[in-house]
């Protein structure tokens, strides 16, 4: 059956050994990082690619690596990850452990006949591309999205994990990890400490382009919809921690738990505001919903969401009757489009790099 889903694309805003008031990476950068998680979960049991004691670390969801493939020529890496959950929003699918380590493949919790132990949960993936500093997720009906859960995996996996011989690890009694290189590498001679870091953020299109900087001369009023509980006192600031004191005609009665609410205010930001806005609302929602940021313009009236700067791509894939996408065919159809899907990356960062657009 085909399943469609779709590619939100992320930048990379640190990847690497940096030291404190320094902005430049000094190793492991994005292409040798994925080598390395590529290395070290090769050589690893599926259950023993969670970076965190899950019983230690019961804020963080248990996050495993399914799968790493890098492809040759393009130095591309896809990642299928396995986030540990156990909520009913959709079917579940667990991964059957062998004792030799090895694993059967993904099955729907309602074909599950098995008392091997199994690890529930859903895939996630995401395809690493070193040559434009980016990272994509792809999402599908039946797959997750958790940015902060792959950088949190990321970073644990390099800091407590992966083995990095052409580096000295050095754990302080507070259980940061600070790395060094082996040999002195300073004028001074010092051995200087480094912090390993990942950090990313959604891509949005820059201020220079056309589009943005048509929008910024039209817009009259800015959107905001939210949905707002009703149950509890909201704690947010702003005008949503009010919505409670206001009675709201024609709701049923039954329904006391939360309302969509939208706020239309006269407004006339700048370029660097609306940025500012279409970047807050990227790194506050990483999915299509009701809450969202639009702006009127003077030209249409019509609504511009701050969701169409964001730069994404549509995905088919045959799941070959499969319970979850395989990897491999995933790749294989990403590879097939890798131009059509990364050039407007590359035509946005040239634009961001000169200022003009072309």
């Amino acid at each position: 059956m085909l399943q469609s889903g779709y590619l939100n694309f992320f930048n990379v805003n640190k990847c690497g050994l940096y030291r404190i008031s320094r902005s430049e990476a000094q190793g492991l950068d994005l292409a040798e990082t994925f080598a390395h998680l590529k290395k070290w979960v090769d050589e690893r049991n599926f259950d023993a690619t969670n970076p965190w004691d899950p019983k230690t670390h019961r804020n963080k969801p248990a996050c495993y690596a399914h799968k790493i493939t890098r492809h040759g020529k393009t130095g591309d890496f896809l990642l299928t990850l396995w986030k540990g959950e156990s909520d009913k929003q959709g079917p579940l699918y667990g991964i059957s452990v062998n004792p030799d380590g090895t694993v059967d493949e993904a099955i729907k919790q309602t074909q599950v006949n098995s008392k091997k132990p199994t690890i529930w949960g859903r895939p996630c993936y995401y395809w690493v591309i070193p040559e434009i500093n980016c990272v994509a997720s792809i999402k599908f009906e039946n797959s997750r999205c958790d940015s902060a859960m792959f950088q949190e995996w990321v970073s644990g996996c390099m800091n407590y994990r992966v083995d990095l011989p052409e580096y000295k690890k050095v754990e302080t009694v507070t259980g940061l990890v600070r790395i060094q290189f082996p040999e002195v590498r300073e004028d001074n001679g010092l051995q200087y400490k480094h912090i390993y870091s990942f950090d990313m953020s959604l891509k949005t299109i820059s201020t220079g382009a056309a589009k943005l900087t048509d929008l910024a001369r039209s817009v009259t009023h800015i959107i905001r919809r939210e949905t707002v509980s009703i149950k509890s006192v909201d704690q947010r600031r702003g005008w949503a921690k009010l919505f409670k004191r206001f009675e709201v005609p024609f709701v049923s009665a039954e329904d006391q738990t939360s309302r969509r609410v939208e706020l239309r205010v006269e407004a006339k930001p700048t370029l660097e505001e609306i940025k500012e806005i279409i970047d807050q609302h990227a790194a506050e929602h990483d999915a299509p919903g009701w809450e969202d940021t639009g702006f009127i313009t003077d030209k249409s009236g019509k609504t511009v969401w701050a969701g169409s700067f964001r730069i994404s791509e549509n995905i088919s894939v045959d799941d070959q009757g499969k319970a979850i996408i395989d990897s491999e065919n995933l790749f294989r159809k990403i590879l097939e489009n890798r131009d059509r899907y990364i050039s407007p990356i590359i035509k946005d960062n040239a634009l961001a790099a000169t200022g003009t657009d072309s």
